[in-house]
């Protein structure tokens, strides 16, 4: 639901009567957390609640509905952990609108809404997703120069889950209102390579648990051909940036590979 392969969206838009296509592939690793003293480790950018690792191929397919708008449709197919329940969770639709574009001054501003439909209760129970309808928007400005982007994102989501089923394994009680403010500068180190970074801090659901979650994360963006990106990031989610730099704590890692093609 995001600029692939992080977790912070552009003010893009896909043209009209364009498509596009996002399949990849991510791992989630937790470190640190046992079940004599379990931490709940929010991963920005995957809905997943688990306390052990997952891996799973999320897919978005975007349509541009006017020069100005897109409409989006997302799934993901867990392949770990497994369990008596569906292995399609997340699936969400998300309306971009660009409200606001100067090519002059190279800046964007976009809103978008997405709905995320409820997942079952045993996927609840093993942090596929929460067993209610979810909802949100996203706030996004981009400012663009020569060989540098830069985005901005501020996010609010409303997300109740089913209170008779535990979710990841945990009957905590969860924050229903989460934020997230994140900032992704982008390089172009020559046609074709792009380097980024990804920053944020988002709710960390658990009420007994400190309050918000930090993440960073870098990325490798190649494009081949011009309608093709592959795209490489690795993350780390902490309680604070100094255990997310340094790794000394209860920490979670997540890989991501995949490819986003326009056509």
């Amino acid at each position: 639901m995001a600029f692939e392969p992080l977790n912070t969206d552009d003010a893009g838009t896909v043209k009209a009567g364009g498509n596009q296509i996002e399949q990849y592939y991510f791992s989630i690793i937790r470190h640190g957390n046992t079940s004599a003293a379990p931490v709940d480790i929010v991963t920005p950018g995957e809905e997943y609640a688990g306390q052990d690792s997952a891996r799973a191929y999320p897919f978005t397919y975007t349509r541009g509905l006017s020069e100005t708008v897109e409409a989006s449709i997302a799934s993901t197919y867990y392949a770990q952990p497994s369990g008596n329940f569906t292995r399609l969770s997340n699936s969400a639709i998300g309306l971009k609108w660009r409200f606001l574009s100067d090519e002059e001054n190279h800046y964007a501003l976009a809103v978008k809404p997405t709905l995320i439909f409820p997942a079952s209760q045993q996927q609840q129970v093993n942090g596929l997703g929460a067993a209610a309808l979810n909802y949100g928007v996203n706030l996004i400005a981009s400012r663009y120069w020569d060989r540098v982007e830069v985005h901005f994102n501020a996010s609010y989501m409303r997300a109740p889950y089913n209170m008779n089923y535990s979710v990841g394994q945990s009957m905590d009680p969860n924050r229903l209102n989460l934020i997230l403010i994140s900032v992704a500068p982008v390089w172009t180190i020559i046609p074709g390579i792009r380097v980024a970074l990804d920053i944020g801090a988002t709710t960390n659901p658990p009420v007994p648990e400190q309050y918000l979650t930090n993440y960073a994360l870098a990325a490798l963006i190649l494009s081949p051909i011009e309608d093709v990106d592959i795209g490489i990031s690795a993350m780390r989610s902490a309680a604070n940036y100094g255990t997310v730099v340094s790794a000394n704590g209860p920490n979670a890692t997540r890989t991501e590979i995949g490819v986003t093609w326009r056509f």
